[in-house]
């Protein structure tokens, strides 16, 4: 019997025509008989020992090629289990900057309307600007979107830029931004 790891998450092993029949006394056999998975078994022990790759502990697919000469190859492949869908976050997190105060204020009057969509709001000074960042329910943050974009310009909120506005920004507001302004 001889294994060979083809990559991280497959495995071949050989057996000649004479280890078959030791394994396959009835070549006759149907493939789900208990012989056949007695086979199937050792090989998939000796090649997970073999090669370091946990096979019985992942669902693994096994392909069995026979040679003209009568040895058998057996492909052992690890499958990848199917991502689950996501359920999309409950919550939206967007920023806008404010070159000047009154424009900030008018925004957030009338951001104000749209209160009850609002989970949670900073406001940042950064870079000679004002950044209002906000936490919103995702079933009202389309409105909110279209103010932040009317009175400011876009701020991207990526985990970087968020370490950027702590690190290097005053935060004028830690909460209800939106309420105080």
């Amino acid at each position: 019997m001889t294994v060979q790891r083809l990559s991280a998450q497959s495995v071949k092993v050989q057996l000649t025509a004479d280890e078959l029949t030791v394994f396959l006394y009835d070549p006759d056999a149907p493939p789900d008989s208990p012989q056949m998975m007695r086979m199937i078994s050792f090989m998939l022990s000796k090649a997970e020992l073999a090669s370091g790759i946990p096979l019985t502990e992942m669902p693994v697919t096994v392909e069995l090629l026979t040679a003209a000469d009568g040895s058998l190859s057996a492909y052992f492949t690890v499958q990848n289990e199917p991502e689950k869908k996501q359920k999309p976050p409950k919550s939206v997190r967007l920023a806008a900057r404010f070159s000047d105060r009154s424009t900030l204020k008018r925004c957030c009057v009338l951001l104000r309307a749209r209160q009850e969509a609002i989970l949670s709001s900073k406001l940042y000074e950064y870079r000679r600007q004002y950044v209002l960042a906000v936490r919103l329910k995702r079933s009202g943050a389309m409105q909110v979107h279209h103010l932040l974009l009317e009175y400011g310009r876009p701020f991207r909120l990526s985990a970087l830029n968020r370490a950027r506005l702590s690190e290097y920004g005053s935060c004028i507001f830690e909460q209800d931004a939106v309420q105080c302004i």
